[in-house]
């Protein structure tokens, strides 16, 4: 009893601290939310990484892990990143950079991995002792310049050295890479998207920072998943940019294969992003086993025979399967078809925000116009104290003798560099310099490197000086250096567009002995390009929607089949070879896929003109170019059969563009029109066939500031439509506009000053669609246009104001 007492009373004697739970949450549970949120589950918005990841690539570049020297074990990156910057556990220092190193959840990879580093099956990685890496190339562009003062920086976890607060990231890491973490009461899932669309929307954005998010996705039209698949189209994608938050359907890309005794095989080749395959398989087995409606019983066989190579998994079925109700009800059942629910928030303006693709896209430019203002700043400096110096050295050389006399006369250094900062009013640095000066640098033509070196100095210090004064300058810089990186490192897209209607996407349902089927091939004034099947034509509607965007507007199309090649001809003069095959199907009004997803060759800005089918038996025929300058040329169509898919047409001069191509037509004349209105029809018989790269003939003599806009051939009988920047049109007979020799000024052809903004020969397949600035289209009937003479205006035709574009919509693609 005795002790017992005694502990009761040395209890309370000792000092209890009441609290209550509200101000025990705020002091500990608010610090421990910010630090999960602020430095550890959600990525910054200018180089798009979380804090772990920063510290992996910057460790990596501090221990010399480059990507032209050998790998290092993984266990001694993971070591040096612990012990200096990230002091939570190897395990989490050692998992982020597997991440970073996985082809399948990268969008673009920033670690090369040299052993094993897990597989889409889910394989986990083998343990850092016995794996090895190195940076990625593409990952020195996240790092690029940070040692010239680009980035802010803090002291580590001990304040025994710095690490940067973020990463230069001169390309949208956040974009290309995407990125998923969960905070306490946030969380992120951005999804990954093509390195190369991202930057030249970057350029875009920055040559338009008011763009829409309908202009963006003519440049990026969705996100794009490293594991490729199918994404189904939706207003979601659109939606998901504009608020940040959004829900996109992603698909399996399958095709079926016919085997023995009439059976056929569902061969998957590419599976939806972060999906796990022997997962999918095993699910797929046991739904088969289980399936009480009968089809899935239909599944003979699963084989994985995935290599090297590429997926390919195999579901073999029986005979007397029905192959499409089987695909729609894996569809249904399995991961072959899951969602990505897209939630874009990252750390902007040092807090959590949900960000839309427009806001990314500002606060990641404006970023990067402070790295080039101070990279820019850094270099000036440097090379303002350089010049300083050879200032110094210079005077030096000009007074050898008396510099000789001073050093040889002086009891130490110090006094010889007192002597000469007197003598020569020289700075400290200057002295010191002319003391470290070899004597070997007194020849002639050392002392001619310093003066050119110097000179060298002036003119860059007048660049740098230019660079940090204008922040145009500075845009330019960001544009032209983002693009250089989609240039260097960009690829074709991974992930295809399908139309979210439809069950099974026609591609994914042809059988292999339907090698030769009828397609429309269309191109529409977004650069987009699609095929679609004779079927899915027929039953589209022969006009605009009811809300009608550019991607429904067939602006070219050719009626083709899948087993040809087609040769498309772009504005810039360039030659497209493309396997119809390969081309994405969609509906008609589907947006289809960019044309820059086939060559990855293609610029920013290229567009096509026109698209030509021919094989080998045509090489004697010709085609006709028309360039914006009014030259002509006609060249063999053997001149465009080489292996390359993407080669030159025609030469061009600066700033001109390609007008017109098609083949040569005998029995008719060549209709050239011109933006200040004026036209001429011209004979084509007196045109030599002249080389692939050649100028050709003066068609048209345009005025200073004129240019071609349209040009066609035509017959005598044949009728042009005229379309007025005002916004007026009218049609015109051939006959009216007479022929006349080449290289002539041409007719006017509207009453006064009116400008031509398109001209196109009346056809019965061929109506137009009217755009204004605003993005509006209006539909136009070619039977609405009026015929009238040289000496009218045009009437106005469609119920929009202030037209900017002319598109042909072609309603029925013979």
């Amino acid at each position: 009893m005795a002790k017992s007492k005694d502990k009761t009373s040395e209890f309370s004697s000792q000092k209890v601290i009441s609290k209550a739970l509200e101000q025990v949450m705020q002091e500990s549970m608010l610090p421990y939310s910010e630090f999960v949120i602020m430095d550890r589950a959600l990525p910054r918005v200018e180089d798009g990484l979380k804090p772990v990841q920063r510290r992996v690539l910057y460790s990596m570049l501090e221990v010399g892990v480059l990507p032209d020297r050998p790998f290092r074990k993984s266990a001694r990156i993971v070591g040096d990143c612990m012990g200096k910057y990230h002091p939570h556990g190897d395990r989490s220092i050692y998992d982020t950079m597997v991440r970073m190193a996985q082809p399948f959840n990268m969008g673009e990879v920033l670690v090369n991995g040299h052993g094993n580093f897990g597989s889409v099956d889910g394989d986990g990685a083998a343990a850092m002792r016995y794996t090895e890496a190195k940076l990625a190339p593409l990952s020195l562009e996240l790092l690029r310049d940070i040692e010239k003062n680009t980035v802010s920086w803090s002291y580590n976890f001990d304040d025994s050295c710095k690490e940067p607060d973020m990463l230069p990231g001169r390309f949208p890491n956040l974009l290309v890479n995407g990125g998923s973490g969960i905070a306490v009461g946030l969380a992120t899932n951005i999804p990954t998207h093509n390195l190369r669309e991202a930057c030249n929307l970057v350029g875009a954005y920055i040559d338009n920072p008011k763009m829409t998010v309908e202009e963006m996705l003519e440049i990026m039209p969705g996100p794009d998943f490293p594991t490729g698949g199918y994404l189904l189209s939706s207003s979601e994608v659109k939606n998901a940019y504009k608020t940040g938050k959004g829900k996109l359907i992603l698909r399996a890309k399958l095709h079926i294969e016919n085997g023995d005794n009439g059976k056929k095989s569902i061969v998957i080749t590419e599976i939806p992003y972060q999906v796990n395959k022997a997962t999918l398989l095993q699910k797929i087995a046991k739904l088969r086993e289980s399936d009480e409606t009968g089809v899935l019983g239909n599944i003979q066989e699963i084989v994985d025979e995935s290599d090297r190579s590429g997926m390919r998994a195999v579901i073999k079925l029986k005979k007397e399967a029905k192959v499409n109700a089987i695909i729609n009800a894996l569809y249904k059942s399995t991961d072959l078809q899951t969602s990505f629910n897209v939630n874009m928030v990252a750390i902007a303006d040092g807090k959590p925000k949900l960000l839309s693709l427009p806001e990314i896209l500002e606060y990641y430019v404006n970023y990067q116009q402070k790295v080039i203002y101070n990279r820019t700043k850094y270099d000036l400096e440097v090379a303002l104290k350089k010049e300083h110096i050879l200032e110094g050295l210079l005077i030096a050389i000009q007074n050898i003798d008396e510099v000789v006399r001073i050093i040889k006369n002086s009891k130490n250094t110090t006094e010889a560099k007192i002597t000469l900062m007197e003598t020569f009013s020289l700075s400290d640095v200057q002295a010191q310099a002319i003391l470290d000066m070899r004597l070997a640098r007194l020849t002639s033509l050392e002392v001619n490197k310093l003066v050119t070196e110097l000179n060298r100095l002036k003119d860059l210090i007048r660049r740098y000086t230019e660079i940090l004064k204008s922040p145009r300058m500075q845009m330019k810089i960001v544009k032209k250096e983002t693009l250089e990186i989609a240039k260097n490192y960009g690829s074709d897209r991974k992930c295809s567009f399908i139309d979210i209607d439809s069950d099974i996407p026609e591609e994914d349902s042809r059988v292999e002995e339907k090698e030769d089927e009828e397609l429309h091939l269309v191109y529409t004034p977004l650069n987009t390009i699609k095929t679609v099947t004779t079927k899915s034509y027929n039953m589209s509607s022969k006009e605009l929607s009811a809300s009608p965007t550019l991607a429904e507007v067939p602006s070219i199309s050719l009626k083709t089949h899948s087993s040809k090649q087609v040769y498309a001809f772009t504005n810039l003069g360039n030659c497209i070879k493309l396997d119809v095959s390969k081309i994405n199907q969609a509906r008609l009004k589907d947006r289809g896929a960019n044309l820059s997803a086939y060559c990855k060759q293609l610029n920013i800005d290229e567009t096509l003109v026109n698209i030509i089918e021919f094989d080998e038996t045509q090489s004697d025929d010709t085609l006709i170019f028309v360039s914006s300058s009014g030259m002509i040329k006609t060249t063999k169509v053997g001149e465009y059969f080489a292996s390359k898919q993407y080669i030159g047409a025609t030469k061009l001069k600066e700033n001109e563009r390609l007008v017109y191509v098609d083949f040569n037509q005998s029995n008719t004349q060549l209709a050239i029109f011109t933006k200040a209105g004026l036209g001429v029809v011209v004979g084509k018989d007196d045109i030599a066939v002249s080389g692939r790269i050649s100028l050709g003939v003066k068609g048209i003599n345009l005025d200073a500031g004129d240019e071609v806009i349209s040009s066609f051939q035509v017959n005598p009988h044949d009728v042009v439509a005229l379309f007025a920047a005002t916004g007026t049109a009218k049609a015109l007979k051939v006959a009216d506009i007479g022929v006349s020799g080449r290289n002539k000024k041409g007719t006017k052809l509207f009453k006064g000053n009116e400008k031509l903004l398109f001209a196109d020969v009346v056809k019965e397949n061929v109506n137009y669609v009217l755009e204004n600035n605003t993005k509006n289209l209006d539909f136009v009937l070619h039977s609405k246009i009026a015929i009238s003479t040289k000496t009218t205006a045009g009437k106005k035709v469609g119920k929009i104001e202030n037209i900017v574009n002319v598109h042909k919509f072609m309603t029925d693609l013979q």
